[in-house]
């Protein structure tokens, strides 16, 4: 059985949030020492390390990112609350009619908040493993008393051709927070071709 780390040092948790090294510094200043110890280092001053329990504390809260902050999506999106998670399969897309598609719905799905700035949509284009032709998955973030499951579906169907009994090609169910980031690092794995956050 293999065993969860317990102990992050900063490089690694450098590496998993989307924060900056001050942003670090200043988290840091009011941490639970029981959480936190050193290590002697090689050279120079002793390394801190930081207990699993406290990461999240800490690191995952972060305000929406700028564009000079791009390189940062992917671990800002495997860090986000997300409240729904799906995928389309259209019959024949290239990558370029998925990018028109998923902004499409995004636009569609911002016209009916009542409240502004309140949508974020993350989506990857990925190869269809068994032809020439591409599919999307998505992350989706709104307040859910202003846009349901049935608003953002039939906004899919649009763009999308419906389920048969043969394929599925919409899916979209709400975020499962029991199974924690694992939904947001399956929706950004590294096999995707093109990925954009809207909102």
């Amino acid at each position: 059985m293999q065993q969860t780390k317990q102990w992050y040092t900063k490089k690694e948790i450098l590496e998993l949030y989307p924060i900056s090294n001050s942003t670090y510094k200043t988290r840091i200043k009011n941490i639970d020492t029981s959480k936190t110890k050193f290590i002697p280092s090689a050279v120079g001053s002793p390394k801190r390390l930081i207990h699993v329990t406290e990461l999240d504390n800490l690191f995952r809260q972060r305000r929406k990112l700028s564009k000079r902050d791009y390189k940062q999506t992917i671990k800002w999106v495997r860090n986000h609350n997300w409240d729904y998670i799906g995928n389309i399969v259209p019959v024949s897309s290239s990558i370029e009619d998925l990018k028109n598609k998923m902004r499409f719905l995004f636009g569609e799905l911002k016209n009916q908040q009542i409240e502004k700035n309140q949508l974020t949509l993350f989506y990857t284009v990925e190869k269809n493993p068994n032809d020439n032709y591409y599919h999307a998955h998505f992350l989706i973030n709104c307040e859910r008393d202003m846009i349901d499951q049935t608003d953002i579906k039939s906004k899919i169907e649009i763009i999308c051709e419906t389920n048969t009994k043969e394929f599925s090609r919409i899916h979209l169910e709400m975020y499962d927070t029991a199974f924690g980031k694992g939904g947001a690092f399956y929706s950004s794995k590294q096999t995707y071709i093109f990925y954009e956050l809207l909102g």
